[in-house]
């Protein structure tokens, strides 16, 4: 049964911008915002790819009579007959997963279809495969469109298991896939002694070009990820696209790092430019550690999702040039909910709302913060360090509403951390019912006075 707290959780400017991917309101937001601010961005939304027209296709209705899928059809009834299957199919083909309770089947399906025809793995009726057990599956190739699989209940014995994977090595990536309506809840291990120390992974992608639309995530009880993408191609862009998903009921197990609901790149590697787009997306009761999401890669678009009730930020790990646009941010006045935690450079923080967000323990769940650094820019030397300098960052036309803290510059400054934000910039943010004046409630100490020059306010307004 599901617990009590699962049931509750329910810019033309210098910019290339594929008009599937933005809307023209958002790009029109952007354009207007750089514009008030005489800002000079780094975005490089040029990266950006069009969202896959295939995706609104197979969600227009019966997706075996969507068009898509002209060739063959196979029909599967357990893991070994998938397995037959693997590389036999051809683009267009259909292999049918027979309705029933698949217990303890696992499997790896290599496949490769077109843009034109891609292979879809899918049930045999709408909602009627469920994994259980021991199950797991990886899927790696091309083209391959994976529709309205469940996972529930999946026992996890083993260290760094993956319920659901793509790509299969870095070898056998999975490239131009997509993932829809894939639901994985309630898993992980059965005695609550091992849940800190075996790491379960709902689903981790490689590849490029990939997306993950319409799935659940739910009741993650291990230490690990929900969704993780760690892993960059070896050459070109990731350009994955996480959309509308839904997240939900992470519960806090202890203080180890590790139990992030998505990562995007590695804090190991340069901060690499990938393109990836996370939109649209709802994030319920996340509160396994402080970073909900963890972004170790550079020039990613976080648009439009919902953060609620959830004690853990989004947080720009070790990435450059992220845009942050049109979220909401909604505490629902837990303590220790949070916003967005910045390091590096060129970042816009745009019309994003932060809500009901309520005392932090730390400066990490403040509504906006801005960590003191070790070097210049992340990832630009041999010497990656912990965290690149936060600078070059507007944050601009958000609305903070009944929220405990603010903005703060320069948390935790240390010898080993001695590099504060430069050039900050918040313009015409909007401040309500929060009893105090000025964007920024913490500016870190510094000697040389010249951290409070850094930091310049416009056009804000305090509203009761």
């Amino acid at each position: 049964m599901k617990s009590a707290t699962c049931l509750w959780a329910a810019i033309s400017w210098l910019f290339i911008v594929p008009a599937s991917t933005f809307s023209a309101s958002a790009d029109e937001e952007l354009a207007a915002a750089l514009k008030a601010a005489k800002w000079t961005s780094a975005l490089r939304l040029d990266l950006q790819r069009p969202i896959d027209p295939r995706l609104a296709t197979i969600e227009g209705g019966d997706v075996l009579r969507c068009g898509l899928f002209p060739g063959k059809t196979h029909l599967a009834h357990d893991a070994e007959e998938v397995r037959r299957l693997s590389s036999r199919l051809a683009p267009g083909d259909k292999l049918i997963l027979a309705a029933g309770a698949w217990k303890d089947q696992s499997f790896v399906f290599e496949g490769h279809g077109t843009m034109e025809a891609p292979i879809l793995i899918c049930p045999e009726k709408p909602g009627s495969v469920f994994f259980s057990g021991g199950s797991s599956v990886r899927f790696h190739g091309k083209h391959l469109i994976v529709h309205d699989l469940a996972f529930r209940g999946i026992t996890v014995t083993r260290n760094n298991t993956t319920v659901f994977a793509v790509g299969n090595g870095e070898a056998r990536p999975a490239d131009h896939c997509i993932f829809h309506r894939i639901r994985i809840e309630d898993c992980g291990s059965a005695d609550s002694a091992d849940r800190a120390r075996i790491h379960v992974w709902l689903m981790a992608l490689r590849g490029s070009d990939n997306t993950v639309a319409g799935c659940t995530f739910e009741n993650l009880r291990n230490i690990g990820q929900m969704l993780g993408a760690s892993e960059l191609p070896a050459q070109g862009l990731q350009r994955l696209h996480i959309l509308n998903n839904r997240f939900a009921c992470r519960p806090y197990l202890d203080n180890q790092n590790g139990y992030e609901v998505i990562q995007i790149g590695w804090s190991g590697v340069r901060a690499a430019p990938t393109g990836s787009l996370i939109q649209g997306n709802t994030f319920e009761k996340c509160d396994g550690e402080n970073e909900l999401i963890t972004l170790k890669a550079s020039d990613i678009v976080v648009r439009d999702n919902r953060f609620l009730a959830s004690q853990g930020v989004l947080c720009l790990r070790t990435a450059r040039r992220v845009l942050v646009q049109d979220n909401v941010f909604d505490g629902h006045d837990r303590e220790n909910t949070g916003g967005v935690r910045l390091q590096g450079d060129g970042h816009i923080l745009l019309g994003n709302t932060f809500r009901n967000l309520g005392k932090p323990a730390d400066y990490y769940a403040w509504p906006v913060s801005l960590m003191a650094a070790d070097v210049e820019t992340f990832g630009e030397s041999d010497e990656l360090g912990g965290y690149g300098r936060a600078k070059n960052i507007l944050i601009i036309r958000n609305r903070f509403e009944h929220c405990a803290k603010r903005i703060a510059a320069g948390i935790y400054p240390r010898p080993q951390y001695p590099l504060l934000p430069q050039n900050v910039l918040a313009q015409e943010n909007i401040f309500t019912d929060m009893k105090m004046s000025g964007c920024f409630d913490y500016i870190a100490p510094d000697s040389s006075g010249t951290l409070p020059k850094e930091l310049r306010e416009s056009g804000n307004q305090n509203l009761p």
